[in-house]
């Protein structure tokens, strides 16, 4: 008269608690690195393109003049790249690029409202061409992009 019980094949509501613990403490630690990540993907795909064509621009000008533009002719240059999405101003020898807020929510890049990205020319030996551009401000410190680029 003895009954068997059958053995249990399933999980204890502890086991189930400890396994939602670490999905839970996963997803905190990597939602904000997903949202970072998503953040310099819509910059590169909507901001980069135009900088670095307005990069060549005023490169190509100075190898040509030995001056950087000023001016109208910076504007020139300007007009030449898509730019929607900041507003762009000579300084010297750099450029200071602010992102709007036009838009504000409907702006994929509406977080960096006002944000600023400096690049500065890094000249060669001789001073007669650019050879590279130097980024700083908020924008580039935030996301890592600080520095020679």
């Amino acid at each position: 008269m003895f009954i068997k019980m059958r053995e249990s094949k399933g999980f204890t509501l502890v086991e189930l608690m400890i396994v939602v613990a670490i999905i839970g403490i996963l997803a905190a630690v990597a939602v904000p690195y997903y949202q970072k990540y998503i953040q310099r993907a819509r910059l590169t795909s909507l901001v980069m393109p135009g900088v670095h064509a307005i990069q060549n621009n005023v490169g190509s000008y100075f190898s040509l003049n030995n001056v950087f533009p000023v001016g109208n002719t910076f504007q020139a240059l300007v007009n030449d790249a898509s730019s929607a999405y900041f507003t762009v101003k000579s300084v010297g020898t750099g450029i200071t690029f602010t992102l709007s807020k036009s838009g504000a929510q409907t702006n994929p890049l509406h977080s960096f409202s006002n944000s600023t990205l400096v690049c500065s020319a890094q000249m060669d030996t001789n001073q007669t061409m650019v050879k590279g551009w130097v980024y700083s401000g908020n924008i580039a410190t935030g996301l890592g992009l600080a520095g020679i680029q």
